[in-house]
């Protein structure tokens, strides 16, 4: 009972890792807008411009995504099925997958994320592949 406990709360930490990318990026949006100067600032001498709705959309997708599939294996935790672990094995890949895309995307050669919401978007991931390996050292 005590390593499910531990299990969900693990889960849960990657639920608001997910929870504090977005409101990061809403402070962001609201207040210095840095993320959208950084990409205005890389997409001008291309003589693109950026929507904010885009490049703060996309951040904002994966932060709901990733609340998403990691509320799933946190309701999944406390079960002794073996499909916790598995499931707990493809949204750590799912979201690993979403971070690397913020961390690694490029357009013209550039990169309109700057590494800082990348790593916050593999901070979930990291903390998922915690809860998966609790869960699949469960008898």
């Amino acid at each position: 009972m005590r390593q499910s406990l531990s299990e969900k709360s693990t889960a849960f930490t990657a639920v608001g890792l997910s929870v504090l990318l977005a409101v990061i990026a809403i402070v962001d949006q609201a207040g210095s807008r840095s993320l959208i100067d950084h990409a205005a600032s890389v997409y001008a001498p291309h003589g693109k411009q950026v929507s904010a709705g885009a490049i703060y959309g996309l951040v904002y997708g994966v932060a709901v995504l990733d609340v998403l599939l990691w509320l799933v294996v946190a309701g999944l935790a406390r079960s002794h099925r073996l499909v916790a672990g598995i499931l707990g094995v493809v949204v750590v890949l799912l979201t690993a997958s979403l971070g690397l895309t913020l961390l690694l995307a490029s357009e013209y050669g550039v990169h309109p994320y700057t590494p800082l919401w990348g790593v916050l978007a593999l901070l979930p991931a990291a903390a998922g592949a915690v809860a998966t390996a609790l869960l699949l050292r469960r008898k």
